[in-house]
């Protein structure tokens, strides 16, 4: 439906007002353009944070323990207390639809002492004390060997699984890593 005398009108406003016209059509443009900047930010930032958090599980929640804050019964402000490996069962029975939980002891960190020996090589590394669990919310490539496992904990096995930086670091090129022992705060643990 071309109509001649539509677009002659239309037209004709347009060329009435220039800057009315031009003052339009920037302001259009300019909210596209902010538009679009303020989506690929948004988006920009759910990829980031995306990549941060990894394979590691986005309905996941991790519990840890700080000194206290307050003053509570007679027990003094700035106490420490601990989770007991207890305390998952007490989780289990509390929230039956957990589909995992996995306790995880931390040693060293930022600022560790050199924690992780082997021959006459150290090395400060983040040590976990895990549950077989944790593979399940914090996927984890396993490139030779195995994880741990309940029969690992069910007999107190001394068994360590490693990453590629401790490898590079603490062994040679092409040396065996399975089956081979390094000492944690004094304690040889056997590479699975």
């Amino acid at each position: 439906m071309f109509n001649r005398d539509r677009w002659k009108e239309i037209l004709e406003v347009l060329t009435t007002n220039w800057f009315r016209t031009v003052l339009t059509a920037f302001g259009v443009f300019w909210g596209i353009l902010i538009l679009i900047i303020l989506l690929s930010a948004g988006k920009g930032l759910e990829n980031g944070i995306r990549a941060d958090f990894g394979d590691i599980a986005t309905n996941t929640m991790f519990m840890w323990t700080r000194s206290t804050t307050k003053a509570h019964m007679g027990l003094p402000i700035g106490r420490n207390f601990n989770f007991k490996t207890e305390d998952v069962k007490t989780l289990w029975e509390k929230f039956p639809q957990l589909r995992f939980v996995s306790p995880r002891n931390q040693l060293g960190g930022w600022g560790g002492n050199n924690n992780v020996i082997r021959g006459i090589k150290t090395g400060a590394y983040n040590v976990y004390g895990d549950y077989p669990e944790i593979i399940q919310q914090e996927p984890m490539a396993i490139t030779a060997g195995r994880f741990i496992n309940h029969n690992d904990l069910d007999n107190k096995r001394k068994v360590a699984v490693i990453g590629q930086g401790v490898k590079n670091e603490l062994y040679e090129q092409g040396e065996e890593v399975i089956g081979s022992y390094l000492k944690i705060q004094g304690v040889n643990f056997m590479v699975v």
